[in-house]
């Protein structure tokens, strides 16, 4: 990793980047241009106007200062550092935590990067901290309201609505309304799987709600 600042070229071997193993090879790496990062200065080459540094040491030092604070159930400002198709980094007092899409947003997207960018600060709730083991979990999705909250009077049953595809379960699609609502839909007996694709527009009917998994269920129709 190359950090310019100060127009002084600062590099930052792979080994020194992350104190967890980074997930998915290297893109996470390949992922970060905007980011903000902390690090320590090891080494200086003042002829050649260049830098040796390690992050890994800085999120070690951070990570002491964090382990004397309580912090389960607040809401923190954490700092993205990168982000992937599938899944966030997000970096708080030397925590290197990774998110998956069901703990980034209620809404599901065929891409986390139209929600999320490297250097963005976002609220995340802490779900676990466990100091003297190095874990600490975060949800984004839990800051958020929950679109489910009233769907009864926004999308009785029985309503039709205008949906986009965001992705395909066994047997059938998630689609998002414009309001941030997730409908778990199947088929028609007209139309088979084949006939819809992730980021088709559809019409679909709603049909029921599961109260205790807060998800609201329905039937495409035809596409728009």
């Amino acid at each position: 990793m190359i950090v310019i600042l100060y127009r002084i070229k600062i590099i930052i071997p792979e080994p020194e980047m992350f104190l967890i193993s980074a997930p998915d090879g290297g893109y996470v790496l390949h992922s970060m241009c905007g980011a903000k990062l902390d690090f320590v200065i090891t080494h200086i080459d003042r002829e050649n106007d260049f830098a040796i540094a390690s992050r890994k040491i800085a999120l070690e030092k951070m990570q002491k200062a964090a382990n004397r604070r309580k912090l389960m159930d607040r809401v923190l400002d954490t700092d993205v550092v990168s982000v992937g198709r599938n899944v966030c980094v997000l970096n708080y007092c030397g925590y290197d935590v990774v998110l998956h899409q069901r703990d980034i947003n209620y809404t599901m997207v065929s891409d986390v990067r139209e929600l999320v960018h490297p250097g963005e600060v976002r609220k995340a709730k802490v779900k676990e901290f466990i100091p003297e083991e190095g874990v600490l979990k975060l949800s984004m999705k839990e800051t958020m309201p929950h679109p489910f909250e009233g769907v009864e009077t926004r999308h009785p049953i029985g309503s039709t609505r205008i949906a986009t595809v965001v992705g395909k379960y066994g047997g059938g699609v998630f689609c998002n309304l414009p309001d941030g609502t997730v409908c778990m839909c199947n088929y028609s007996y007209q139309h088979e799987d084949s006939d819809f694709l992730v980021g088709d527009t559809v019409i679909l009917v709603v049909q029921r709600y599961a109260e205790e998994k807060k998800q609201m269920y329905g039937k495409i129709l035809s596409k728009w």
